[in-house]
C-alpha cells in the first residue's frame, strides 16, 4: 500500500486502485508474468518477466529504472525513491535529499529491503541496516535483534521481524511502535 494508493497481485496480474493523480495507479498493459508489485507515495513499481517497470510520478527519478539490473529480485517504492535487489546487490534511486537512495558500501548479501518516506532499511548478513532521515529515530536500529527476516520502513518509523518477535522504532506520536503483547508468530 501506497500513501493514497494501493495495488495487489492476482491471478490476472497487477491491480491499483486510490488516488490517481500522477498515473501511480496506470498499470502498464505491457507487464508479462507480475511476480511483485510495490506502491510508494505517488509511484508504483513491479517485476515481471521482462524485469522491472514502475510508473506514475517521476519528479526526482524515482521510475528512471537502471538500466544495468540483472535479475531483479525484490523491489520497494518509498516516498520519493525506489530500490531492488538484483544479482548485483541492492540498488536505490530518485530522491536523495536525506541520503535514503545511498547505500551503504558495507551492506553483505543484502536479502530485503523496504523504502519508507525518506529512509530505507535492508537486510544483509549482518542484520538489519538503516539509513536516511532519522528525525523520529527511525534508523536508529535495535542492537538485540537476532535473525532477522523481515523489515518494514514507515514514513518516521521501521519494525523487523526476528526470532523473538516483531520489533518497532522510530516517530510513536499516535502509537505506531507500541507492539501488542498478544500477536503471536508462527515461524
Amino acid at each position: 500500500a501506497g500513501r493514497w494508493h494501493t495495488c495487489a497481485l492476482d491471478d490476472n496480474g497487477v491491480q491499483c486502485w486510490g488516488r490517481n493523480t500522477r498515473g501511480e495507479t496506470n498499470v502498464p498493459t505491457n507487464l508479462v508474468n507480475p511476480v511483485t508489485v510495490s506502491a510508494g507515495d505517488y509511484h508504483t513499481c513491479a517485476i515481471d518477466d521482462n524485469g522491472l517497470q514502475c510508473w506514475g510520478m517521476d519528479d526526482h527519478g524515482e521510475t528512471d529504472v537502471p538500466t544495468d539490473l540483472v535479475n531483479p529480485v525484490a523491489v520497494t517504492a518509498g516516498g520519493s525513491h525506489t530500490c531492488a535487489i538484483d544479482d548485483n546487490g541492492l540498488h536505490c534511486w530518485g530522491w536523495d535529499e536525506f541520503q535514503a537512495a545511498d547505500v551503504p558500501t558495507d551492506l553483505v548479501n543484502p536479502m530485503a529491503v523496504s523504502a519508507g518516506n525518506s529512509h530505507t532499511c535492508a537486510i544483509d548478513d549482518n542484520g538489519v541496516q538503516c539509513w536516511g532521515f532519522n528525525n523520529g529515530g527511525q534508523t536508529d536500529v535495535p542492537t538485540d535483534l537476532v535473525n532477522p527476516v523481515a523489515v518494514a520502513a514507515g514514513d518516521y518509523n521501521t519494525c523487523a521481524l526476528d526470532d523473538n518477535g516483531l520489533h518497532c522504532w522510530g516517530w510513536n506520536d499516535e502509537g505506531q511502535t507500541d507492539v501488542p503483547t498478544d500477536l503471536v508468530f508462527n515461524q
